[in-house]
Parts: C-alpha cells; structure tokens; sequence
C-alpha cells in the first residue's frame, strides 16, 4: 500500500540586524562643497559584509541641489547580498527623529554597476528645514543607519531536529560563580576571587606563563594581585570565563545619564590596561571599541594617551578624527589635559 505523505517544507529567513552612527561635526565647513561631491564613513561590518554610508551636503545631482543625500554602499566584494535598511537623523538626546526613512529589501552586488552598489535616499531631506531644525545644534548632527542582512536561507520540515545555539559560555560562567574545582585565590585589593588553572591558562598566555609555566614555583593556592583594582579583576575573569563583556558594555553605549557613562569610560580604560597586561587581544578590542563610541571633548584627550601608551592604534585613529575638526580641537585644547598629552607625546602634533 502506497501512503501519502502530508509533510509539509518551510523556507526560514534568517537575518541579522546592526547599526551604525554617523557623527556630523562642523556641519557649516562641509556644507558648499559642491553637487555631487561627497564624504564616506568610516567602514563598518553588519551581517557579515562591509559597509560604508556616503553623505551629499549639496545633494547627489542637479535635481537635489536644495537637498540632503544619503546613500549606503556595499564595500564587500560579493554579489546579490539581500538587505533592507533604515535611515535616521537623532536628536540630540539620541533618540530618533522624524527626519527618518525605511527601505524595503534591497538587493546589493558589489560588481555590477554604482546602482546596484549602493541605494539611498537622493531627496531625504530638505536642506532648509534640516537646519531649521533641533537635529542640528552645535554644528553637529548624527545619522543612524540600522541594516538587516539576510545570511541565510534555510529549508525546514516537521521531521527535522532544531538544535539550540550553544551555550558553552554560560556554563563556564557557573563553574566560576559557583566555584566548584577552583584551585587558585587572587587577593585583588582585600578582595578574593577564586578560579580554575586550567581556564586562566586556556585563555591568557601570561597566565599559563605563571601558573604552569617557569614562574609556577613562584606562586601559592594564593596569588596577590598589587596593581588592578577588584571590579576590574572581576570583570576580566568574567570575560575569560564567557568570551563577553559584563552587562556594562553590552550596548556599546552608556544611556543618557552621565554619571553612568562617565563610569562606563572609566572602567573601560581600566579594563583595556588589564587586557593588555594578561595579553587578552579579544577584550582590548573590546574595549577600544567602548571607548571609542563614548569619545567627547572632556575624555579624548585621556583616551589618546592611553592609545598612546598601550598602542591602541584603532583607538587612536578614532580620537585623532574626532579632534580633526577645528571646532571640536579649539575646544579639545582648552581642556586641562591637553598640555600634559603634548608634554608626555611631542610628536603627538605631527598627527594631528
């Protein structure tokens, strides 16, 4: 006997979305630069594929002289990358304006021709009433671009197993709240901390340096540490244990309250000189990239030195284009730190 199936196959789309911010500064200088003349963004990674956002202040053509253009271009060289992508102007206090767009889903090849590179928006806003309004204060504005790549297409029936995504890092995170097998103490400031060997030695050469290397004979069940204060300690074993940063830097940006940003910094650059001391390449990354997304005219010059003095060369390059305006380096250089960065790096001049 012959039996009929009634299985059915479903086609799952699988997305990722990320965003990006563009930070508009000394908007009267790049303004008459002239129709169809343009500045890119720095490049920037969603869905797996590079990115750029091109900005018109004179518009892209003729036709949109009296307008504002933003286009996004994809910098990957691969073809038929599907995405759709939201265009925003912030207000000051971050949150998103009415000057906004939303596109459907687009179809990008970097190969083919500028068309298919990139799709934008030629008339997005009119320039008079972009400077009527409160998006633009100080001379400086900024555009979010939010993009949703679809990475994946996946066929699904009712007999398939779904498998969950692993969850390794919270298991390790466990063993390390619990305890349980820890064999070495750090005292860290009148505070203990108890971890595993083997963990600290997987994820650190300097730790397996020390604990099972030609320094092991120097070290007890119970290691004092003189120069890291304990919340940064804490942080840093956290990251170890999960490969990911604290709940603290889990938006890449503190919300609105300055104290809590202020915090936000401060750890950060701690925690970036603990990376480097333990050769943690994944959290220095990590951190610069906090940093860098939390620079302002108060902190940048800190920021640079600490670039400076632990070789930071993104985070460098991030502090050296927002002091690249001569608005925002008047005002860099009337800070009470500026002095001491021109007399610990001379040479930092030529740079910027």
């Amino acid at each position: 006997m012959i039996m009929n199936s009634s299985m059915t196959t479903s086609v799952v789309a699988e997305a990722e979305t990320g965003s990006h911010q563009l930070k508009i500064l000394g908007y009267s200088l790049i303004k008459g630069i002239g129709i169809e003349k343009c500045i890119y963004s720095d490049v920037f990674t969603i869905g797996g594929y590079k990115w750029k956002i091109i900005f018109y202040p004179d518009g892209c053509d003729a036709d949109t002289k009296d307008f504002i253009s933003f286009f996004l271009l994809l910098k990957s060289n691969v073809t038929h990358v599907k995405a759709k992508y939201g265009l925003t102007i912030l207000q000051q206090n971050g949150v998103p304006s009415n000057v906004s767009c939303t596109s459907p889903v687009k179809v990008f090849n970097s190969a083919g021709d500028t068309l298919s590179k990139s799709w934008g928006y030629r008339r997005f806003v009119k320039t008079s009433e972009f400077e009527a309004s409160e998006c633009l204060k100080d001379d400086a504005f900024t555009l979010e671009s939010t993009i949703t790549v679809v990475t994946k297409l996946q066929t699904t029936t009712p007999y398939c197993v779904t498998v969950p995504p692993s969850n390794l890092n919270q298991h390790f995170v466990r063993l390390l709240e619990s305890e349980d097998g820890a064999d070495v103490t750090f005292v860290v400031k009148g505070e203990s901390f108890k971890a595993h060997r083997c963990v600290l030695a997987a994820r650190s050469a300097v730790f397996r340096a020390e604990l099972f290397g030609c320094l092991r004979e120097k070290w007890t069940g119970t290691i004092t540490i003189h120069d890291i204060e304990a919340p940064v300690f804490r942080s840093m074993l956290y990251f170890i244990y999960s490969d990911s940063l604290p709940g603290f830097g889990e938006n890449g940006n503190a919300d609105d309250n300055h104290g809590e940003n202020q915090e936000l910094r401060q750890m950060a650059q701690h925690l970036l000189v603990a990376a480097d001391r333990y050769h943690l390449d994944r959290l220095k990354l990590m951190c610069e990239d906090l940093l860098c997304k939390n620079l302002d005219v108060s902190t940048v010059v800190s920021t640079l030195m600490l670039a400076e003095e632990r070789n930071c060369k993104q985070l460098k390059a991030a502090c050296l284009r927002f002091m690249n305006s001569p608005v925002v380096f008047k005002a860099v250089a009337q800070t009470d730190g500026f002095n001491l960065l021109l007399k610990s790096f001379p040479t930092i001049l030529k740079d910027i």
